[in-house]
């Protein structure tokens, strides 16, 4: 069964070194508008998150030239680089802003979990990254979610009219 990508955003530092990695894993370059993944700092806050596909597939019905499959023991998104023309619908229907286009040659980039074996999640210093079996990354996301459903949650103030 294929094993998922989860993250606890709460532990990253910023630090990038996930970007350096996917770059240089793909490119054999360190660059990170090449990479797959994202570190995104929000503003006005000292938090940093990485932002990555889920593998969620909506790239894959949004491609008119099918340059994007699934493939079918892996569960991962893949993208053929020699059917794919650089339209951008991939990036368009993202509701992550997961999928990006390569800065040279403007053709999709997709996180394709390094084939089964996410080099970010390997080298991530802070442990932010985890790949893990579905059951496992379920139990993880409830427990994150339900963290984040508190923390969100403020008591109502009463009309002061």
């Amino acid at each position: 069964m294929p094993k998922t990508l989860v993250i606890s955003p709460n532990k990253c530092t910023g630090c990038r070194i996930c970007e350096l990695a996917c770059s240089y894993r793909h490119f054999r370059m360190i660059n990170p508008a090449r990479s797959r993944i994202r570190v995104v700092r929000l503003p006005h806050e000292p938090v940093d998150s990485p932002i990555y596909c889920i593998q969620c597939g909506l790239c894959i019905s949004a491609c008119p030239f099918g340059a994007l499959s699934r493939d079918l023991k892996t569960g991962i998104v893949k993208v053929s680089f020699e059917k794919c023309t650089g339209c951008g619908m991939c990036v368009h229907v993202c509701p992550y802003g997961a999928a990006s286009r390569d800065p040279e040659s403007r053709k999709a980039l997709i996180c394709d979990l390094c084939d089964g074996d996410p080099e970010c999640a390997k080298i991530c210093p802070e442990g932010v990254l985890l790949y893990l079996d579905p059951d496992d990354a379920a139990a993880y996301k409830r427990i994150a979610f339900s963290r984040l459903q508190r923390k969100e949650v403020t008591p109502l103030k009463p009309d002061a009219r």
